[in-house]
């Protein structure tokens, strides 16, 4: 079962013209400590469940779940965060059948995409920093 946080998540900020699987915006942030380089890249968030109609995308979303660890997938038939503890819980081993081979994905994993309108790199060590916005289709640097 997907938990509540997805409904949550899915139905904040969302204007009128978005689709139902996106997000308005969203960041992540790279850190390299060796060279204190850090990319902030900003864009829309787009999840793929077992509803999508883009094959391509549905293809990448079992890849994903395929390349995960065995431990990693088995946390998708956890029980719902935040009810009781029940002992007699089923979780397949590894997220695994019993022939060994990986189960098909279950509902609530999700393959999360960024797409990327604007990069923003700091690198420490002489303060640089340049942003990069998608303007019309096209990458614009400029070094603040």
């Amino acid at each position: 079962k997907r938990s509540n946080k997805y409904s949550e998540v899915m139905n904040h900020n969302h204007s009128e013209s978005s689709a139902p699987t996106c997000i308005n915006t969203a960041e992540m942030v790279w850190w390299f400590g060796k060279s204190s380089e850090q990319y902030r890249i900003r864009g829309q968030l787009k999840f793929v469940g077992e509803d999508n109609t883009d094959k391509s995308l549905l293809i990448a979303r079992k890849e994903q779940w395929g390349n995960m660890s065995d431990p990693a997938r088995e946390q998708f038939y956890w029980k719902e965060p935040g009810i009781p503890y029940e002992s007699d819980s089923v979780v397949p081993v590894g997220g695994r059948g019993e022939d060994g081979k990986v189960l098909p994905p279950p509902d609530n994993f999700l393959l999360m995409l960024l797409y990327p309108n604007r990069v923003d790199y700091l690198r420490l060590g002489d303060n640089f920093r340049q942003v990069d916005d998608l303007v019309n289709d096209e990458w614009v640097a400029n070094r603040v």
